[in-house]
């Protein structure tokens, strides 16, 4: 980023400034409005596009500042006396300065300008600042990329570290191709040294969606899985659009953030600067669960409001010209929010979420048994694990969440998340039926009863249903899977039917067939099974969320 500019106009003398000899206030006016004005940069509210690429490289990136208004600054209004004009009437300034300039052109462009510069830097040290910086209690660290090797120039990690930095994060990829060839060695240096680490891609963006998967596996046969300790998420470096409208571009990012995910068992970290996300992706808050590191070079204590529904940042870059022992140049700086404990648990790799989940213990463990296989990746985007009698599955948008007993195994009869049901969005929790469980998908809803069993709801009969009541409804639980009717789909429930018609896309309401409770359904519907198996184990499991809580609580601790 740029200098600040310096307040060519408008500026405040305290009363009582003194000035180099020879020069007057008149003379100091007329020698700055003479000089060529640089246009105002944009508020450092928003950095807009400042960041970045300043310090950061390669292969054809242009390095963008903040963004010009295009505004000039403007000098400070001179005004006449009642009465007449005096000296200190512009229009007098200005006659004056020009006569003299003629006859003194070069003693005025060397001392004039020489005595202004020294009075405005006098004036401007004299004045009070309303700079800020982040906190001195949140752990400081930079970012780097082989512009930080200037000349093959090494890194002295360990007076980085002196210098009081915690944590350096390093650009380990671009695209598909490029790959930072300084980054393992700063990586396992700076970790050497002691400091928490990181690796970033940058983002090349393109058509089609695909490429995002590409770029996330060129970027994770770079870095590993980063599940060690002290080592943060991976980071998707979000700057440029490829060209993407926001739809297209929303759905590249995700496609990339997913596939680390999936492969990682990590929650990947968003960086970006603020106008970038509310004018390339339409200030979506689609990603607002995951960590965000924000750009903003605002001169403040905070970074301000965030974009994007963020109620939090984990890292914020604010600033560009760092200067830090150790490294030639300057170099971008971060505050990690907001104390070395939270830095130490976002850099914690050893444990993934569904890591995290478990160890959480309490009668979710008891629910779930214990583990059958190691973590697997999951289709749909996050990861699951199977146990003796359930799973646990998480992703960034689902989070983790504990499946058992009969629902859990409808659920992978299904497919699990590679069915229409997609990814799990609840625990196993109390349905408002009587002894009945529920759990809820992207896709639809799962219930059980010991007296119907297990069976899924979704699509438009799953919203007529809720809208009904759910399972307190005339209907009761359901108990069948949808299945199809000539013209469109039905589902039976213990007191009636809901059939989707595809003709008139409506959901109408028809009574109950014969034996809907137990007996056989109508033609082409499957038998409702059963819930023997595995029935003792959920009813142990409800005994225990019963009484840990009232109806409704997820068996959950």
């Amino acid at each position: 980023m740029a200098s600040r500019p310096v307040p060519w106009g408008g500026l405040h003398v305290p009363a009582g400034a003194s000035l180099p000899p020879g020069t007057s206030y008149a003379t100091l006016h007329a020698a700055f409005q003479a000089q060529p004005r640089p246009a105002d940069r944009k508020p450092a509210t928003d950095r807009a596009r400042a960041r970045m690429t300043v310090g950061r490289e390669e292969i054809g990136r242009e390095a963008t500042g903040a963004e010009a208004t295009g505004a000039e600054a403007t000098g400070a209004e001179a005004t006449g006396r009642p009465g007449g004009q005096d000296d200190d009437d512009p229009a007098v300034i200005h006659r004056s300065v020009a006569a003299w300039r003629l006859r003194n052109a070069r003693r005025f462009s060397v001392r004039v300008l020489s005595a202004a510069t020294v009075a405005v830097t006098a004036v401007a040290l004299s004045a009070p600042t309303a700079s800020a910086a982040p906190s001195p209690t949140w752990p400081k660290g930079v970012d780097i990329a082989s512009w930080q090797h200037p000349g093959s120039a090494p890194i002295d990690w360990n007076a980085v570290k002196a210098s009081g930095v915690s944590f350096a994060i390093v650009k380990a990829t671009e695209g598909t191709e490029y790959t930072n060839p300084y980054f393992a060695a700063d990586r396992d240096a700076a970790g050497l040294a002691g400091l928490t680490v990181g690796a970033y891609h940058y983002a090349r963006p393109a058509a089609p969606i695909s490429t995002a998967v590409d770029q996330a596996r060129h970027f994770l046969a770079v870095t590993g899985l980063t599940r060690s300790a002290g080592h943060l998420a991976p980071v998707l470096d979000l700057e440029t659009t490829g060209g993407l409208d926001p739809v297209a571009l929303a759905a590249w990012t995700r496609a990339f953030l997913e596939e680390i995910e999936t492969q990682t068992g990590r929650a990947p970290i968003i960086y970006t600067y603020r106008s970038f996300w509310t004018d390339h992706m339409a200030d979506t808050d689609d990603f607002a669960l995951y960590p965000f590191w924000f750009a903003i070079y605002n001169n403040e204590d905070t970074p301000g409001w965030l974009p994007g529904g963020w109620s939090n940042w984990a890292i914020w870059q604010y600033s560009s010209s760092g200067d830090v022992p150790g490294i030639i140049g300057n170099v971008d700086m971060n505050a990690a929010c907001c104390s070395p404990a939270s830095l130490a648990a976002l850099a914690d790799g050893t444990q993934s979420e569904l890591d995290k989940r478990y160890a959480s213990g309490g009668l979710m463990r008891i629910a779930l048994g214990a583990p059958t296989n190691t973590e697997l990746a999951a289709g749909g985007g996050g990861r699951w694990r199977p146990f003796t009698n359930g799973l646990l599955f998480w992703s960034v948008r689902s989070g983790a969440r504990a499946l058992h007993g009969e629902v859990a195994r409808k659920y992978l009869a299904l497919g699990g998340s590679d069915s229409f049901l997609k990814r799990p969005l609840s625990d196993v929790e109390w349905a408002a039926a009587p002894g009945a469980h529920q759990a809820m998908f992207e896709g639809g809803w799962i219930y059980w009863s010991l007296a119907t069993g297990a069976h899924e709801v979704h699509g438009q009969i799953l919203r007529h249903y809720l809208d009904l009541g759910g399972s307190v409804s005339s209907l009761g639980l359901p108990v069948t899977d949808e299945y199809s009717v000539p013209g469109g789909r039905e589902s039976a429930f213990q007191f009636g039917r809901l059939r989707w018609m595809a003709a008139t896309n409506s959901v109408a309401l028809l009574p109950a067939t014969v034996g809907a409770t137990g007996a056989a359904p109508a033609a082409g519907a499957p038998a409702a099974g059963a819930a023997a198996a595995g029935a003792a184990a959920a009813g142990a499991a409800a005994a225990g969320a019963g009484a840990a809580g009232a109806a409704g609580t997820a068996l959950a601790p």
